[in-house]
């Protein structure tokens, strides 16, 4: 049975309080990133009045009871069973106070003035409907967290193709990740694209507006939420200068070899959800099939390439022992 836990801080009421911020986090079997995630908020926490809600999906590592004894003051949802990404935000969503909400990975850090200033972008602009700042991986250099919505363009030239990966800076993939050749400097605005999901800010007046989140969706999810924000009137914004680092996929929704492989055929049947809500035209369109078999010839070439990806895993955990031995 679903649980809601709800804490406050000693001595203070929320409901005396006009909260500024909402952060909504879902974790599944992410214990210690979300330790270490929540951490970074209490370390760098916006100026303005803020709660948090964890929404813990079915966790078995022990996620709820770190939160009761190390974060007590957090509001703590708790799923019985695996409900998934939108599922879980949309829960969060139906209780936050805040009249900002930033939706947050737990595989996250937050890094100093972060908050503040994606707060303040949304109150400088009004015709904002979503912002997301910059995304770092651990080792410091960018994400790819800005990108133009999904396309047949994208397939080929997107963040997981592998002519972007060869060749990060030809013109055709700075067409579809749009950070690229941008000065980093100053917000802007993303035309046509979205910005990620796993940190972005939106006012609540505008989620209520444009509604849930797809839960049909878990790769898509974003582009999709920020092209119905889009199709709204609001426009979506990159802020650069609010920087968190995001540890990408080392939470527990990829932990096995089982779950990665299952993701790419998840990743195809999201796509194809994701056109036939935003981009079929006609049930005549000749696309209809094309689409599809599109999608499975990248899933084939996805297929080779993670394989090709565990396989150099397995042999260099399998050598190191041994160059360790000399």
């Amino acid at each position: 049975m679903e649980q809601v836990t709800k804490r406050k801080p000693e001595g203070e009421s929320q409901a005396e309080v006009a909260i500024a911020l909402t952060i909504i986090i879902p974790s599944y079997n992410t214990r210690e990133l979300l330790s270490d995630c929540l951490g970074s908020i209490y370390q760098n926490p916006p100026c303005e009045p803020y709660e948090i809600i964890v929404v813990d999906d079915a966790s078995k590592d022990g996620t709820s009871e770190m939160i009761g004894a190390c974060f007590p003051e957090v509001r703590l949802l708790r799923n019985d069973t695996n409900r998934h990404y939108a599922y879980s935000n949309n829960w969060a969503f139906s209780i936050a106070q805040g009249r900002y909400l930033l939706l947050l990975n737990s595989d996250t850090i937050v890094l100093p003035h972060a908050l503040d200033g994606m707060l303040a972008f949304l109150q400088m602009h009004p015709e904002a409907g979503v912002v997301g700042c910059r995304l770092l991986n651990g080792d410091g250099t960018i994400q790819w967290s800005v990108k133009s919505l999904p396309n047949a363009g994208s397939a080929l030239f997107g963040a997981r193709s592998i002519v972007t990966r060869m060749f990060p800076n030809n013109r055709y993939s700075r067409m579809h990740l749009l950070h690229l050749g941008r000065d980093l400097t100053t917000p802007f605005l993303v035309e046509s694209g979205y910005v990620s999901s796993a940190a972005f800010m939106v006012p609540r007046e505008v989620a209520h507006e444009v509604g849930n989140l797809d839960p049909r969706l878990a790769y898509h999810v974003d582009a999709d939420y920020c092209k119905r924000i889009a199709d709204a009137g609001y426009k979506c914004f990159y802020l650069p200068t609010a920087t968190i680092i995001h540890l990408n996929h080392k939470g527990g929704t990829l932990a096995n070899l089982r779950t990665r492989f299952r993701s790419l055929l998840m990743f195809e049947v999201h796509s194809y959800i994701y056109y036939r809500k935003h981009i079929q035209r006609s049930m005549w369109n000749p696309m209809r099939i094309f689409v599809p078999l599109g999608l499975f010839c990248h899933f084939l070439i996805l297929i080779v390439a993670q394989a090709c990806t565990e396989f150099a895993a397995t042999l260099r955990s399998f050598l190191r022992p041994k160059a360790s031995g000399h």
